[in-house]
């Protein structure tokens, strides 16, 4: 939501360090989008102080002043490797068909069993191509064990991307699935180089506060510079996961639990870590989140409620109920199904709401029934509510959504062994995953965290094995806050992290816990209301669903 903070006041104050500055920071962003901030401090060569590639490698840390308390620190690390190549990575057939997904970080089908691959490697031979069937390994995490997980086809070594292009051009010809990928990405040894950005907030020093924010509305979808400025921020990442195409609920909308100033606006994916940021981000906590959510009539009966400002019968991410399809764990990027299920929309959710079979009841500010009937409103009104029910649920919502009467919605939040959590009206939560950093040590757990996905060992390889742009959230043993940003997916600039990798980044930094926030095209920092890194999707900036804000004092 939009917080409501004197754009002026960032106009002034902000001015005071914007000073003409050259160095790693200016270099490693996009040209003509870093804003210029007083630099502070650069150290010399330093190696070994990011876990990345070999020992010895060239670091370079440049250290800004955003505001009092507020420090951005870049580090370039690395060199470009001449072991690294561009080459062709070929599909493996599978035997479900699923229909391309929009998102531009979808992971493709390319693992395969050893046969399967050494089936594609003779068609390629067959075709006069030469291929190899070479196998995938997974470290151990909390919750997966060491070893091979499938076996991968690749064609060719080629010193450009777009000759491995060309090549792609005409295996596609001769009817097979090829994507092209640089060897740097696949999260096995590499010289880099890496882009690593990290704000430190020390509210020691630091007046303001840190929240969630999804600026005007929860539906919609805005970049991170726009939700920056919208809000005032001082400096400001990407936030937790989200939908992207409608065939998983409304764009924009949150994938997980939000909470703004105190307040549940959306069910989480139950069972997933989320942070929480409380009293303004002084204090962060790490936890594994439930939602309850129930009608209560005016004789005090309840009725279970699965939706809080989603589109009912679509779970994006999973972690629901035991009615729900494929699963009710969270599996990440799944969107799961439910034909019975009811949803209440509040205002927060801004947009226009999701129609078609089912029934409504729209309630007024003190909770009585104005209308029902079939879903065709498309605004929450003014302090009011709509529930939209589908199914048996929408059988149920007929019968006691009755005009004239009263209707009113309560929530919990529960974590851990089912204790309820409670929060203040200073108090935000993010969505994400997976936690990266536990009591100063990194512990992953990418299966309870929905990344492990049945029979289908490519998703794991593209999310946790590779390398990707990630962001991340922690705090290190002073109680200082951390927002850390790595570029990736751009061969000569910075080749992303892995989930084991960005785990690793995290406590280097200091971290003593740490969350993974969305990542990929989404990552983006953004300091004095412009963005300062180099995204990966070919288009720009992503338009996102939320963003962690750094916000000034109001005092």
């Amino acid at each position: 939501m939009k917080q409501g903070v004197r754009r002026g006041w960032l106009a002034g104050a902000a001015a005071l360090t914007l000073l003409s500055t050259t160095g790693t920071a200016a270099r490693a962003a996009t040209p003509g989008t870093a804003p210029a901030l007083a630099e502070t401090g650069r150290s010399a060569t330093n190696p070994g102080s990011l876990p990345l590639g070999p020992a010895g490698l060239a670091e370079t840390r440049t250290t800004q002043d955003v505001a009092p308390g507020v420090t951005l620190t870049t580090i370039t690390r690395g060199r470009v490797s001449p072991d690294d190549y561009w080459t062709i990575e070929v599909g493996i057939p599978t035997s479900s068909d699923v229909p391309p997904s929009p998102d531009p970080d979808a992971v493709t089908a390319v693992l395969g069993t050893h046969t399967a691959a050494d089936a594609v490697v003779a068609q390629l031979t067959a075709a006069g191509w030469t291929g190899q069937a070479q196998p995938v390994s997974t470290p151990a995490f909390a919750d997966v064990k060491a070893g091979v997980i499938g076996y991968r086809v690749r064609v060719g070594r080629y010193a450009t991307q777009d000759a491995a292009n060309a090549a792609a051009k005409q295996l596609k010809a001769a009817r097979f699935k090829p994507s092209v990928v640089y060897t740097g990405f696949d999260g096995d040894s590499t010289t880099g180089p890496w882009v690593v950005r990290a704000l430190t907030i020390d509210f020691h020093r630091f007046r303001g506060s840190v929240a969630e924010s999804h600026d005007a509305t929860l539906a919609g979808r805005r970049t991170t510079t726009q939700i920056a400025q919208d809000t005032g921020a001082l400096a400001a990442v990407n936030g937790g996961f989200f939908v992207i195409s409608e065939n998983d609920g409304v764009p924009g909308d949150t994938a997980g639990i939000v909470v703004e100033h105190g307040r549940l606006l959306h069910d989480a994916t139950n069972g997933r870590v989320a942070a929480i940021l409380r009293d303004g981000g002084r204090r962060v906590e790490l936890k594994k989140l439930w939602t309850g959510i129930d009608l209560v009539d005016e004789h005090g009966r309840t009725h279970r409620v699965e939706g809080l400002n989603r589109t009912p019968g679509v779970i994006r991410d999973c972690g629901g109920d035991a009615e729900d399809s494929p699963t009710s764990l969270p599996r990440h990027d799944v969107t799961c199904t439910d034909p019975n299920e009811m949803a209440v929309f509040t205002p927060e959710f801004g947009g226009p709401l999701p129609t078609g079979p089912g029934t409504e009841a729209v309630l007024d500010a003190h909770g009585t029934v104005v209308s029902a009937g079939p879903r065709t409103t498309t605004s929450v009104p003014a302090g009011g509510q709509v529930i939209e029910a589908i199914g048996t649920e929408a059988s149920w919502l007929g019968e006691h959504a009755v005009v004239g009467h009263r209707l009113r919605l309560r929530t919990q939040i529960t974590g851990p062994g089912g204790r309820t959590v409670r929060f203040g009206p200073n108090d935000s939560v993010v969505n994400g995953g997976p936690q990266l950093v536990t009591d100063g040590r990194v512990a992953i757990a990418p299966q309870a965290d929905g990344l492990v996905h049945p029979d289908d060992p490519s998703f794991y390889y593209g999310w946790v094995l590779r390398r990707n742009p990630r962001t991340m959230i922690g705090t290190d043993r002073r109680g200082r806050l951390l927002l850390a940003e790595a570029d990736g997916r751009q061969a000569s600039l910075s080749q992303g992290l892995s989930i084991a990798e960005t785990g690793q980044v995290m406590k280097s930094l200091g971290a003593v816990q740490a969350m993974n926030l969305d990542g990929g095209g989404s990552s983006t920092m953004v300091v004095g209301g412009q963005m300062i890194n180099s995204p990966s999707d070919a288009t720009g900036q992503r338009p996102v669903g939320d963003a962690v804000v750094v916000l000034p004092s109001r005092r």
